[in-house]
């Protein structure tokens, strides 16, 4: 089969190589094989192809965490009812291929009104946000929430989510240009970070802004701006460091980073009711695949009821990947970025 193998960290442009290598093998009594349709890029994929993901595996690598497509083979002949059934899975990587393995446990059957780009957002960004917003924590009806890089794909999700909430939001971006999406999407406040620091933007509101939840994908000082602005009982859930990838690789860049977002005693957060929550999508998909399918049903219940709108509109071609990736990585693009292997040339 075709695969886009990471053989070292760098650039997008020059770290990929299209090659043959055999399908996977189905080993555990769970997996099952899919002739993969599209997969999708998340920014994990970025900071393994820059080498700053300790969790991807050794080069020369298939990174991936998740495709659509059609079950072709199954370990247990006890689900052979899935095979030809149109899917939606997350993977341990290896998503960047013809082929992909995956568990069972955590595979949903796509109904034929979901394209593969609403499918694909719907995986690791709109369970993501989920997982955030309506997992981790809970919101009342006018809560405020502060959304770091509102215009991505788990930005997207998590405005969404928080408008069917009923709650207000706060909505940071780097580019002006973005700013039009953003209101689009239903935030209410947004802030250009490279035109104005967005603690003193929201603390110089008439009306004093308490913030009920902060979701983090930045890190870096950030974590100590967010927890200022923190109402009595609101939470800060905290699902990546993409300021690490600003920085080389090394010992000392990541001691660097963990300098900069700080200490926090849990003296200080029992004060004023508040926590931290670190969110690892992966680790869930791991190791609690049953809660994850879960998610991917009830997402897909409300795509379908339209209360969310999943924003796909970046396909590539195959040979396009190195594009995708270097422009993902510059945040060229607003909500999912995915790969379409129709016609893979």
């Amino acid at each position: 089969m075709r695969a886009f193998q990471l053989i070292r960290h760098g650039s997008a442009k020059d770290v990929f190589k299209d090659v043959e290598v055999p399908k996977p093998i189905l080993k555990k009594e769970e997996d099952v094989l899919i002739k993969v349709s599209a997969f999708g890029l998340n920014y994990a994929d970025v900071m393994a192809r820059k080498g700053l993901y300790r969790a991807a595996p050794p080069l020369p690598s298939i990174l991936g965490y998740e495709v659509v497509g059609e079950i072709v083979e199954v370990k247990d002949q006890t689900n052979k009812s899935w095979i030809g059934k149109r899917v939606l899975a997350m993977t341990r990587f290896g998503g960047y291929a013809e082929y992909a393995k995956t568990n069972i446990n955590g595979v949903v059957a796509l109904p034929e009104d979901i394209s593969d780009g609403t499918a694909l957002a719907l995986a690791t960004q709109y369970c993501t946000a989920y997982f955030a917003l309506c997992h981790e924590i809970k919101l009342y009806p006018n809560e405020t929430v502060l959304i770091h890089a509102a215009s991505g794909g788990v930005g997207t999700a998590l405005t969404q989510l928080a408008k069917w909430k009923g709650c207000k939001v706060i909505g940071l971006t780097r580019s002006p240009e973005k700013v039009k999406y953003l209101k689009n999407n239903g935030v209410d406040m947004p802030i250009v970070t490279t035109q104005s620091d967005y603690k003193a933007e929201i603390e110089s509101q008439s009306k004093k802004i308490k913030i009920a939840a902060v979701f983090n994908a930045v890190g870096g000082k950030t974590i100590k701006k967010d927890l200022t602005l923190l109402d009595t009982n609101g939470k800060l859930v905290f699902f990546g460091i993409s300021d690490r990838s600003n920085q080389r690789k090394g010992l000392f860049f990541t001691l660097w980073q963990l300098f900069k977002i700080g200490k926090f005693h849990p003296v200080f957060l029992l004060m004023n009711s508040q926590g931290i929550i670190g969110l690892n999508l992966l680790s869930i998909a791991d190791e609690k695949p049953e809660k994850l399918k879960f998610v991917l049903n009830e997402l897909l219940k409300l795509a379908q009821q339209k209360k969310i709108n999943p924003v796909a509109e970046h396909k590539f071609a195959w040979h396009e990947l190195p594009e995708a990736h270097d422009g993902f990585e510059k945040g060229k693009y607003t909500g999912k970025i995915f790969i379409d292997l129709n016609g893979v040339s």
